[in-house]
């Protein structure tokens, strides 16, 4: 008896041992089946999918309108182009190229500037670059070249950036031209135009797709016609019942002598 006891406990742990280590397992594999339907097993699939997206395209321009604070203040007006790609899987990003020309009331200087920008994500910075060059209309001129870091949302362009210049080929011995090396521009983005397109294998699909109408169309069209002429319905049918009515006409007056009658009256 006392040797039984312990045989039974050691038989009914090993029972509920083996049945917990099945339904663990059972557990495990439901959890990984649930996770590979919802996510992709491996980052190989997670690309293919991306790919696979249908993928939107977006190109815009229109005016901008800043104002820019450094060791002087400048106005700032001209014009942006955006390109942007938007997809489910990937996110956005979108390029911008922007020429503008800065007015400096105070010291009337004249700067004109182009630059791109690049921006990545919904709601992140931007990183651009910016050449210009720079005019009192007294003779001085400088060029400059410099990297640019900002934040961007809802028409709003916050910029911070530095212009590495030239020395002033218009002055030797009195003091440069005073332009801002160091700046911060605030500048508000109108929309003028927008289009939207969608990625090369979409639009080939939707072409494909369009032919594929037009072909059932008059495929469809041409049945039609080939009933209509079996069952003799339609404007040709119409046009050959007034043949017989013509003849019928002439058969009458052929009966009755009508001809030969109006022939003995001349």
């Amino acid at each position: 008896m006392k040797v039984l006891l312990p045989v039974l406990f050691f038989l009914s742990c090993f029972v509920s041992g083996a049945q917990y280590a099945d339904a663990q397992n059972a557990y495990n594999n439901a959890s990984s089946k649930l996770v590979s339907a919802v996510l992709p097993a491996t980052y190989a699939e997670y690309a293919l999918k991306a790919n696979s997206v249908k993928k939107l395209y977006q190109r815009n321009s229109g005016m901008i309108i800043g104002l820019q604070k450094g060791r002087s203040t400048a106005i700032e007006l001209g014009g942006e182009f955006h390109w942007r790609k938007m997809s489910v899987f990937n996110k956005p990003h979108i390029i911008g190229a922007t020429a503008n020309i800065e007015y400096n009331f105070s010291e009337h200087i004249i700067g004109y500037k182009a630059g791109m920008w690049w921006k990545r994500g919904r709601v992140n910075l931007t990183y651009g670059g910016n050449v210009s060059y720079y005019d009192n209309f007294k003779g001085s001129s400088r060029y400059g070249i410099g990297p640019s870091i900002g934040f961007r949302l809802v028409g709003f362009h916050f910029i911070t950036g530095y212009t590495f210049l030239t020395s002033d080929k218009g002055t030797e011995k009195e003091t440069p031209m005073q332009v801002n090396t160091l700046y911060t521009s605030l500048r508000y983005y109108f929309p003028v135009e927008n289009k939207f397109t969608w990625d090369r294998k979409t639009m080939k699909k939707k072409r494909e797709r369009r032919k594929e109408r037009a072909k059932k169309k008059e495929e469809r069209q041409s049945g039609e016609r080939g009933i209509k002429k079996l069952l003799n319905i339609g404007p040709a049918n119409k046009e050959k019942k007034k043949e017989p009515e013509e003849g019928e006409k002439k058969g009458l007056r052929k009966i009755f002598n009508l001809d030969g009658q109006n022939k003995k009256s001349d």
